[in-house]
């Protein structure tokens, strides 16, 4: 069963995490590396099948793994109702390459009665900074259900 409490996500940290709502974010088999009130950061390796032609990962599975980060940076807000993304902007600086390790950060930038802004920053096991994105979501008013 998912975590559904704060308490119950923070004890996630450093692991490797397969049990969330999102089939899409188990896939990814993420590491949580931090989580706080208002931020979040993930690692993932980058397995072949998340490659383009060159080894490196693949421009979808960078968005990917930027809206995963942020999912887990809303659920740090410990919110009653679902959020779903109206925008989600990423600029591509550098290249992550296959069997590296990458860090997603997501912070809550802004959180309104209607919308939350998030930034993040993806960095490399170098610690250089490889993607910036931002998003902008919107409550659904659907409550979620905790079981």
């Amino acid at each position: 069963m998912a975590p559904s409490t704060f308490d119950e996500l923070k004890a996630l940290v450093g692991k490797e995490f397969s049990d969330s709502r999102s089939p899409a974010g188990n896939w990814l088999q993420p590491r949580i590396e931090t989580f706080e009130k208002g931020q979040a950061t993930i690692s993932v390796v980058v397995r072949p099948e998340m490659c383009n032609p060159f080894r490196h990962i693949h421009g979808g599975m960078m968005s990917l793994v930027v809206d995963e980060v942020i999912g887990w940076a809303v659920l740090s807000l410990s919110s009653e109702n679902h959020y779903t993304t109206v925008s989600l902007n990423l600029d591509f600086l550098y290249a992550a390459a296959e069997g590296e390790r990458i860090f997603a950060k997501a912070t809550i930038i802004r959180h309104g009665k209607k919308v939350i802004n998030v930034a993040v920053e993806v960095f490399n096991e170098k610690d250089e900074l490889i993607c910036r994105a931002n998003s902008n979501l919107v409550s659904t008013n659907m409550k979620i259900a905790f079981t």
